[in-house]
């Protein structure tokens, strides 16, 4: 829906201007924000809480409206504070008319065939053909507001429609693979990510797997291994995976530095490895038996191995 919109001939030049709110990239930010709020205020984060909010400002300043606003010259499509904009020089433009975007094209600014979009709410644009062959497509809520003061500001007439080629609908199916296989990524990252990790313990070594992340520990290399009730204070991932008080792969914990774990944060005890080239690495279970059972094999594979 506009916030605001109207049309003039002031003596400033202004003829029409139109401010649209991108609801469909606020609340996905203010639901994304609230998770991580809550996450950084339980972990008592508060330098990263205060960094995650100075972005999401930055965010919702820069790309929270767009407002449209058309002169005698030009057309003026200005995102948030007007920091991010496009004008389109009416001189400089070929044609123009009215066009409906297909879903895949999204919001924000964008690349489609042949040209840039600058979308902020729905699917109604105008898409102005300029000379050079390229094409500029702007949001609008008001396709026939906003066409009849292009009309009367350039003295030309919308041009015909034209149809929809196989060449759109190649790139729709292309477009529609690239989703398919990100959203099929995204959720075998969850899977295997929620899953418990596999461990094998043998006269040799410790092997530990989750995912893409592993570790083989030669327990020549253990300095010690220890049962722990808790674990030092973990703060940011440096690359892993994390979903609520499921940990995997690499994050920073305490005095350890960067630290491997393979845990769920809520289920004690927690198996410490420490390594002779000073590196930790931690595993547990969901079940504690089955935890207190992997320390009592690789204990006795350790005692094994010093004899």
């Amino acid at each position: 829906m506009p916030m605001t919109a109207w049309a003039s001939r002031s003596v400033t030049g202004v003829r029409y201007r139109q401010t649209q709110i991108a609801w469909l990239v606020i609340l996905p930010l203010v639901v994304v924000g609230a998770i991580i709020f809550m996450t950084f205020m339980h972990e008592q984060m508060l330098t990263g809480l205060w960094l995650f909010a100075g972005i999401w400002g930055v965010v919702l300043l820069l790309f929270a409206t767009l407002t449209v606003t058309v002169d005698n010259s030009s057309l003026l499509a200005a995102f948030g504070v007007g920091l991010v904009r496009k004008r389109v020089w009416f001189k400089d433009v070929a044609s123009f008319r009215r066009v409906r975007n297909p879903f895949v094209y999204g919001y924000g600014i964008h690349y489609f065939p042949g040209g840039t979009l600058y979308n902020a709410a729905g699917r109604s644009a105008i898409e102005f053909t300029m000379a050079t062959g390229r094409a500029v497509r702007i949001g609008t809520s008001e396709p026939d507001a906003l066409l009849a003061v292009l009309q009367q500001a350039t003295g030309k007439s919308e041009a015909a429609h034209a149809p929809a080629g196989r060449a759109w609908r190649a790139q729709h199916i292309a477009g529609a693979i690239v989703g398919g296989l990100a959203l099929v990524l995204a959720a075998s990252a969850l899977y295997f990510g929620f899953q418990p990790p596999t461990v094998h313990v043998d006269a040799d070594a410790l092997s530990v797997r989750n995912g893409v992340y592993s570790n083989t520990i030669p327990l020549t290399s253990i300095r010690t291994a220890t049962l722990e009730a808790g674990l030092p204070k973990i703060g940011l991932k440096t690359n892993g995976f994390g979903a609520g008080d499921t940990l995997r792969g690499n994050f920073r914990v305490g005095d350890w530095g960067v630290t491997r774990l393979y845990i769920n944060r809520d289920s004690p005890p927690f198996l410490v490895i420490h390594t002779v080239g000073n590196n930790y690495i931690v595993v547990n279970f969901k079940e504690a038996e089955r935890t207190r059972a992997l320390y009592a094999e690789l204990t006795l594979e350790i005692d094994r191995s010093h004899r």
